[in-house]
């Protein structure tokens, strides 16, 4: 990831604690939020109420607070973190300012017996599903404190929302003792498929299935069409990602247990930006930019880097997610074929991922005309401004995979 300048963190500074592994987490009375199930019950039972169109993502009156007013939700599950092992087989992932590990939820007998007993009593939902693994998202240094906080009151935030739950992952709050946040654990990203696919379809290479992505046709399909809806509940809830990329989108296995059916789930948000009366123009300024993923920038927001003025816009959001269906698509980035980063950097500031992409080994799958070129050449153009605006992706992607 290319950096500009440490984000500041003077206006989002959280309470600093000394970082060591968890043994139970502390319910953080600071940070209580109210209760979403019994306000979404509340919701329901209102007689009278204006009802909200099904297929909307708008919250109801109850949900409609305001950015500025959100907390993070704090987690109330018991669990303990588990260590990195020999062969960091508990490390689920690890980036510029935090790593992700694996833990285990507690039961209430399980806690009792730890060297510090939890402060607060076991929750009904720990006693029914004890053992589950869940991923801890932690902070890697001191500075990155604030940043967590932050990402954690996004996700509060957009798990507010009713249809949350169909493309981010599962998120059970923040704790604040750790500096950290509790999800589900979902160990497949998107990254490391694709590139499985490849190897998969190298071993296999058929005149027949050339044109084709690595992953086939019909997986293709089903991802763009997920994440493309994914990206759209995202920009309605006025959230700019920020750092859409393969690595940042994680599998979860169809409910039937299939292994060629899944669903994407969008995470890491510690790029992210809300926005409450999000602008229609593509261009409208929402939040200086700090780092982009080099591969998955846009072309303004390279330029934007070079100025230190740059903002991160839902323009840059779909450009990201249509190289990251490029790299679904050949199974590698456009810009493989770079000898340096320097010749890559150069490359993925023209603006031409597809260009690039029928250069590589599997160029004949991202081919002039074929499925994945139609579709996403319009989210790919150059200049964000003639990008293709979200719902117009949409149409164009449910189009053809119609015909």
């Amino acid at each position: 990831m290319l950096r500009a300048s440490e984000p500041s963190t003077s206006t989002r500074t959280p309470p600093t604690f000394t970082l060591t592994p968890p043994t139970t987490p502390v319910r953080p009375q600071a940070f209580e939020t109210p209760d979403f199930e019994d306000r979404d019950r509340e919701s329901e039972a209102s007689a009278g109420a204006p009802r909200q169109n099904e297929d909307s993502i708008l919250p109801t009156a109850e949900e409609s607070l305001s950015w500025e007013s959100i907390l993070p939700r704090p987690c109330t599950i018991q669990y303990q973190r588990l260590g990195s092992g020999s062969s960091g087989s508990n490390i689920l992932g690890s980036g510029a300012w935090s790593s992700v590990y694996r833990a285990t939820e507690l039961s209430p007998a399980e806690a009792a017996l730890l060297p510090t007993p939890p402060s607060s009593p076991a929750n009904s939902r720990s006693q029914s599903i004890a053992g589950q693994v869940l991923a801890v998202k932690a902070a890697a240094r001191r500075d990155a404190h604030a940043i967590l906080y932050q990402e954690a009151r996004i996700l509060t935030y957009l798990h507010r929302f009713r249809r949350a739950s169909s493309y981010l992952v599962p998120f059970h709050g923040y704790d604040a003792a750790y500096h950290s946040l509790v999800m589900d654990a979902v160990p497949l990203n998107l990254e490391t498929h694709a590139k499985s696919c490849l190897e998969t379809a190298k071993a296999n290479f058929s005149t027949g299935t050339m044109f084709d992505p690595v992953c086939g046709l019909a997986e293709w399909q089903s991802l763009a069409s997920q994440l493309i809806d994914g990206l759209e509940f995202l920009h309605e809830a006025s959230c700019v990602h920020g750092d859409i990329k393969p690595a940042n989108i994680l599998l979860q296995r169809s409910e039937d247990g299939s292994s060629d059916s899944y669903r994407p789930l969008y995470c890491d948000f510690s790029s992210s930006h809300i926005v409450e009366h999000a602008s229609s123009d593509a261009s409208k300024p929402l939040q200086q930019v700090t780092a982009i993923s080099t591969d998955f920038a846009s072309p303004e927001l390279f330029n934007s880097l070079c100025s230190s003025a740059g903002t991160a816009t839902t323009a840059s959001d779909i450009y990201a997610l249509g190289v990251t269906l490029v790299v679904v698509a050949i199974g590698t980035s456009p810009y493989v074929g770079a000898r340096m980063e320097i010749q890559k950097l150069s490359m993925a500031r023209e603006g031409r991922p597809l260009e690039f992409a029928r250069q590589t080994g599997q160029g004949t799958r991202v081919m002039k005309g074929k499925m994945v070129e139609k579709c996403l050449r319009g989210a790919l153009e150059k200049e964000a401004d003639k990008r293709d605006k979200i719902e117009e992706w949409q149409r164009t992607t449910q189009s053809l995979i119609d015909d």
